[in-house]
């Protein structure tokens, strides 16, 4: 509120004053107040819905405190409330059914065959999928309590109808005006969603169609994935309440609800419900399969691993975890503005946090089965990260406890930056004082950020394997190795480059074998070299020497000892045998003695 000199309550009312209208007390844009109590101010959401000026006046045709309602059978498109037409009711019910028609066609679209190999159609649909998560986080970093420029809250507004935010698309038409009914409603998609399904199943066997349990379950968990971080948002909105300039409180996503009373304690009780039970229940469930996964795999338990297929089909066999980052990535997203609904700073720190860690994991692990959709994810997750940043620029000077928050936020990462530098400063050290700290067989664990079996065990594992590969015939060779996955053909071809160049053959023969270019070992260290020409001279030595002993016992064994004198001849020839050092003397003394 503006309270210019000589003004009044009457110029305050009227608008208007006798000295002229610099002297006009008024209402700032954005900001409300009753005609009762003028001067209890409200602050609104959005400016449009409070143009300022005396004290009761909304934009729009909006009503209520503050200025938050439409009239009864109209709703808010976004800069003024219009009357609902036959078109938006026959909407909402067309979206209903189709909602229930497309959980069904979810079920049989999951009977299609899963393979390590990406598909186009699979390309396809996984594509859609990231575009909706994207669009997710979008709507998410768009709840952030700043003054968003025009244009990126038009595109914030549209991703958030991914997070459900069906206020702005008529949902009052079908709902009412009532806060506590339209969340109510909001909040019973999912479980409604679950008891369809299970319908379903009931249905099927009574007409004998013999639904699968385990794709309704994997249907179900599908269902739930896509709308988790929706979920998430919707379980919180009434757990976010932010703070008027007259100390009172109002949900942040319905404003016209105060926080403390009678429909908020409705709203929370419902919200609190799909966060234990959905929202956490969901996530502690999916973390479980996770971690037995590779059990239930191993034990041939696939009606489980079927049961929990849409966790882990989008991603290489190896990465089959990444499927849980992703899912708590829409909670850890919405918290910090549960948490810190009046403190925007708190949240763009949380938040780009948040964020570039699972921007982090994502490059480590590089999940996704289609190559180019791991770049794809990479630069979207970088982009949010840099807008999320950039909000800053939108902030007002902070002052008392954010700048104090800001301090901390900044002491923390040049703490974290000196320790980064100590520990560089220890693993110079141990490799200067200790051989054995890197680069050697004892090997520091901490350095190399875990442990390797040793190499004894990896030898022996190594050659059972090759002899079960000669097992396998060519044909059925080649068709497993057509089945791997693009990663895992590349991880192949890796193995054997290395072992050409390091472990299998000498680095003169190992030519044909190279899938990539690679520096041998040997090439910085002559003994490596040396050791390995060595042992397949011996090798060739022994393999030389064999063949001919085998020659000369074939040929001894076909000729007749008629004499003694022959005999003796036989001894003489066995002596000059054993005292032959290569195969080409024992080739010339075998063809002199036949």
């Amino acid at each position: 509120m503006t309270c210019p000199l000589l003004s009044n309550m009457a110029s305050l009312y009227n608008g208007t004053s006798e000295f002229g209208d610099e002297f006009v007390p008024q209402i700032v844009e954005g900001f409300f107040s009753t005609k009762d109590k003028p001067r209890e101010i409200f602050k609104c959401l959005e400016s449009v819905a409070c143009p300022g000026g005396v004290p009761g006046s909304c934009g729009g045709n909006l009503v209520g405190t503050p200025c938050s309602e439409c009239t009864q059978g109209s709703t808010w498109t976004g800069s003024a409330c219009e009357e609902c037409g036959v078109w938006r009711v026959i909407g909402w019910v067309l979206a209903i059914i189709l909602i229930f028609a497309g959980l069904v066609l979810a079920y049989y679209l999951t009977s299609s065959k899963m393979t390590s190999k990406a598909s186009t159609l699979f390309a396809t649909t996984a594509s859609f999928g990231m575009l909706v998560v994207t669009m997710q986080n979008l709507g998410l970093v768009g709840m952030i309590t700043i003054e968003w420029p025009k244009e990126l809250a038009g595109l914030f507004s549209i991703c958030q109808l991914m997070l459900l935010d069906i206020d702005s698309y008529g949902f009052s038409c079908v709902a009412g005006q009532r806060a506590a009914v339209r969340y109510l409603l909001s909040a019973l998609i999912f479980p409604v969603g679950v008891l369809w399904l299970l319908l379903c199943f009931g249905v099927s066997k009574l007409l004998r169609r013999h639904w699968d349990l385990a794709k309704v379950v994997s249907t179900m968990g599908a269902f739930l994935q896509v709308g988790f971080s929706t979920m998430s948002s919707t379980s919180m909105a009434p757990m976010m309440c932010y703070i008027h300039p007259n100390g009172q409180r109002s949900v942040l996503k319905y404003s016209g609800v105060m926080c403390g009373s009678s429909e908020h304690g409705v709203m929370l009780a419902i919200g609190v419900t799909l966060l234990v039970v959905f929202v956490m229940g969901f996530l502690v469930l999916c973390s479980y399969a996770i971690v037995q996964m590779p059990k239930w795999s191993s034990q041939k338990r696939f009606t489980l691993v079927n049961a929990f297929r849409f966790l882990v089909f989008r991603f290489r066999m190896d990465s089959w975890w990444f499927g849980l980052p992703m899912l708590v990535r829409g909670p850890l997203l919405s918290f910090p503005v549960v948490v810190a609904t009046d403190y925007p700073p708190v949240q763009i720190v949380s938040i780009a946090l948040c964020l570039a860690a699972l921007m982090v994991t994502q490059m480590r692990s590089w999940p996704w089965k289609v190559p180019l959709l791991n770049v794809t994810d990479a630069v979207v997750s970088f982009c949010i990260v840099l807008l999320v940043t950039t909000s800053t620029l939108y902030l007002k000077a902070v002052v008392g406890p954010m700048a104090v928050f800001a301090e901390l936020i900044s002491t923390a990462m040049l703490s974290l930056i000196f320790v980064a530098i100590t520990l560089m400063f220890v693993m110079t050290g141990s490799a200067l004082f200790y051989r054995s700290a890197m680069g050697g067989q004892k090997e520091f664990a901490a350095f190399n950020m875990g442990s390797v079996p040793a190499s004894k065990m990896i030898a022996k594992e190594m050659k059972m394997m090759v002899e079960k590969l000669e097992r396998i015939e060519q044909e059925n060779l080649e068709g497993r190795i057509g089945g791997l996955a693009v990663f895992d053909l590349k991880k192949v071809t890796g193995v054997i480059t290395l072992l050409a160049n390091e472990v299998a053959p000498p680095a003169e023969e190992s030519g044909s074998f190279m899938f990539g270019r690679r520096i041998q070992s040997s090439s910085f260290d002559p003994a490596l070299k040396k050791r390995a020409v060595s042992r397949s001279s011996a090798s060739s030595r022994t393999s030389r020497a064999s063949r001919a002993s085998r020659v000369r016992q074939s040929t001894l064994s076909e000729v007749p000892k008629e004499t003694n004198e022959v005999n003796e001849v036989d001894k003489v020839e066995e002596v000059d045998f054993k005292k032959v050092a290569n195969k080409e003397q024992v080739i010339v003394l075998t063809t002199e003695w036949l």
